[in-house]
């Protein structure tokens, strides 16, 4: 059985730590903040793998996301920059997995 949201979600991790191993100084923080997020989400999404896409993993990481801003009280200009570098990793994911 196929695992969509998993599927994305290891795609996005791995997007992201190419994107971390040649990145500039100041993108250190914003990515090393996202890869561990990716792997609580992963271990904290409760779902059925016949039920999900993998768009639902982008979804839920967004939503993970903005409370892990809150709970952090995080920058609005380190927020924007991780949504820079989001999109980033999402179009790498694409073009990794061909969709």
């Amino acid at each position: 059985m196929s695992d969509a949201l998993a599927a994305r979600g290891e795609a996005i991790h791995k997007a992201l730590l190419a994107m971390e191993s040649d990145c500039a100084e100041n993108d250190l923080f914003p990515l090393g903040y996202m890869i561990p997020q990716v792997e609580l989400v992963l271990e904290n999404a409760d779902y059925d793998p016949e039920d999900v896409v993998a768009e639902d993993f982008d979804a839920t990481f967004e939503e993970w996301m903005q409370h892990a801003f809150a709970q952090d009280s995080m920058s609005v200009d380190d927020r924007e920059r991780i949504a820079e570098l989001w999109a980033e990793a999402r179009k790498r994911a694409q073009t990794t997995v061909g969709a």
